[in-house]
């Protein structure tokens, strides 16, 4: 009696071990992936400030979250949209073109105005009579999503991300078809830095003797 008393001690003890771990691992899971979400955020804001040690830190706070998001919603890696920022502004939020253009992504408010139905309304800049208000797209977070969500309309009628990116700075006419160089340069040297989480993976070199014998 006293056996079979202890034994169904042990197992009880076991089945509620069982059922605490099955509650608690979703817990620890999501505690594991906000603690490696946080660290990329970081990781995310360090580059933005090595880059340019003058940015209000304060400003980029929404950036990290929104490019990740808007990066997988376009289908690229989050630093080739990263690379795109530094190329396009140097990481400055309150960047002027010469030709209008605003803010982290350079968005002309007239493109910003176009994407209006499918974003929502922003905020105008002001630029004259002494007055400088470059409005949202002063904000890294919005700058980030006109910049995407423009690429995005590009990559609808563009081959690949070369062609698209090459519109996005230059035009229809691809004016300026070194862009896409610059930006993938930019990139190259992201994947340096395990920190930021780049999805690009190297393929393996092949030994010399499988290249001499495929001719690849």
């Amino acid at each position: 009696m006293i056996r079979r008393s202890l034994m169904s001690v042990a197992v009880a003890m076991v089945v509620s071990l069982a059922v605490a771990g099955y509650v608690l691992t979703p817990q620890v899971l999501a505690s594991a992936d906000e603690a490696d979400a946080d660290r990329l955020h970081r990781a995310i804001l360090q580059f933005v400030t090595d880059h340019n040690p003058e940015a209000p830190i304060e400003v980029f706070q929404e950036f990290p979250e929104t490019l990740l998001a808007e990066a997988v919603e376009t289908g690229i890696d989050h630093c080739i949209a990263l690379a795109q920022a530094q190329v396009e502004s140097k990481f400055r939020h309150d960047a002027v073109g010469t030709s209008g253009e605003i803010g982290l992504y350079q968005i002309l408010p007239s493109t910003a105005a176009f994407l209006e139905k499918q974003l929502g309304t922003f905020r105008r800049p002001v630029l004259a009579r002494g007055k400088r208000d470059l409005g949202d797209l002063a904000d890294p977070a919005v700058s980030t999503r006109y910049a995407m969500a423009y690429l995005r309309d590009i990559m609808t009628r563009k081959p690949g991300l070369r062609e698209a990116l090459t519109e996005y700075n230059g035009g229809p006419t691809g004016r300026r078809p070194e862009y896409y160089r610059t930006v993938m340069t930019a990139y190259v040297e992201m994947l340096d830095r395990g920190e930021l989480g780049c999805r690009y993976q190297a393929t393996p070199r092949r030994p010399a003797v499988m290249a001499l014998l495929t001719g690849v």
